[in-house]
């Protein structure tokens, strides 16, 4: 039986680059290679090299830029945000679109039968339903120093693409977004535009992570109206499931008691 080739990359859009560069970079042949993220502890099978890649920036931009630059910037625009969803399969679904797409062009778009093609489009649409739903969902706080700040806890590292949402929405303000899943932040300084950058970089001390005299009234007024509108005989947590799914209430106030 004929050996195959396992690129382990870590699960970021660079990492994945990066397997793809050190794919090509090998010749083995693409019927031969796959790419994995790594994942401690996983099942290694029978005839298979596992190759770990480190991930390289320069590398990456280098496949980033030939994607733009033979394929389309839709296509690029496409591929990097189906590297940010929690799928694992994402990786050499990646890989085989940037293979095909090569020799086809922008084309690839297009051919919705490949079966890499059905998967990143399932992806797509899985993470473009989570931004949507953080959009809606998010609740923003407000310290004590005037800064208002919110939590989000996603499945795929979304945070970059709620940016423009909330800077149009609080354009004047001062609000910081934390993802506590990717350890990422997201920073508006009034009109200066927005940061996204590493918790490590990030000095919360700063920030005074504390609730102004105004929130805490807000917020002990808003569990009162929430439990005071309910009727308890009607309660369908069904239906509230449905309508706000678990995933999204760790940092809503009303839930937190449950």
């Amino acid at each position: 039986m004929e050996e195959r080739y396992i690129y382990l990359c870590e699960d970021s859009f660079e990492g994945i680059m990066s397997g793809v560069w050190r794919a090509y970079e090998d010749r083995h042949g693409h019927e031969k290679n796959e790419i994995r993220i790594r994942e401690p502890g996983f099942n290694q099978e029978l005839f298979c090299r596992y190759i770990p890649v480190e991930t390289d920036f320069d590398h990456a931009v280098k496949v980033a830029r030939t994607v733009q630059r033979d394929i389309s910037r839709q296509a690029y625009e496409f591929i990097q945000k189906a590297a940010i969803s929690c799928f694992p399969e994402k990786a050499d679904a990646v890989y085989r679109f940037i293979i095909y797409g090569l020799h086809v062009g922008k084309q690839i778009l297009d051919c919705l039968t490949l079966p890499f093609m059905q998967t990143l489009y399932e992806i797509e649409r899985n993470v473009n339903n989570e931004i949507y739903h953080w959009k809606e969902f998010l609740r923003f706080q407000e310290l004590a120093n005037g800064t208002l700040f919110g939590k989000i806890n996603p499945k795929g590292a979304v945070l970059p693409y709620l940016a423009d949402h909330f800077a149009d929405r609080y354009s004047g303000e001062d609000w910081l977004i934390a993802d506590t899943v990717h350890q990422t932040v997201l920073i508006h300084r009034g009109e200066r535009g927005c940061l996204y950058a590493s918790m490590e970089e990030v000095d919360f001390d700063e920030l005074t992570l504390q609730y102004s005299a105004e929130e805490k009234d807000m917020q002990q007024l808003w569990k009162l109206f929430v439990d005071t509108i309910a009727i308890k005989e009607r309660r369908n947590t069904d239906l509230q499931r449905q309508m706000l799914p678990l995933w999204f209430r760790k940092y809503m106030k009303e839930y937190q008691d449950e």
